[in-house]
């Protein structure tokens, strides 16, 4: 596996899970699919159900989105995803390595969940 920003232990990673299950009680996480109307292009991402909605609402004119797994188990896996969207949503200066860290634990998390993984950007937005 190649090396990422990401360093957690497994005690941590128990701990995020365990936040992780506590907020599931309130919002579960779901996989969903945004094509841009203008593009065709396809991203899966992941979020949970209330940020969908505002996202779907937020992106209404842009983007057509639709929920493709109502339901993501809280593994290990996610809870690396979730600790690599944190410390993205965090940081001011768009840090290459931990967005490739996001992108990485995204497409482990589709990969898990039988979902086609994101392919690599081509940097052409």
């Amino acid at each position: 596996m190649k090396a990422l920003a990401l360093e957690i232990d497994d005690q941590q990673l128990q701990a995020i899970r365990e936040r992780m299950g506590e907020a599931n009680q309130r919002a579960h996480f779901v996989i969903f699919q945004s094509t841009e109307k203008e593009s065709g292009k396809v991203l899966r991402l992941i979020t949970d159900i209330e940020s969908f909605r505002a996202i779907q609402e937020q992106h209404a004119t842009d983007s057509d989105m639709e929920i493709i797994q109502d339901i993501v188990p809280i593994t290990d896996t996610l809870a690396r995803w979730a600790v690599a969207e944190n410390m993205a949503a965090q940081q001011q200066n768009d840090d290459a390595e931990v967005l490739q860290d996001l992108e990485h634990y995204t497409n482990e998390v589709l990969k898990e969940n039988q979902q086609a993984v994101n392919p690599p950007d081509d940097g052409t937005d």
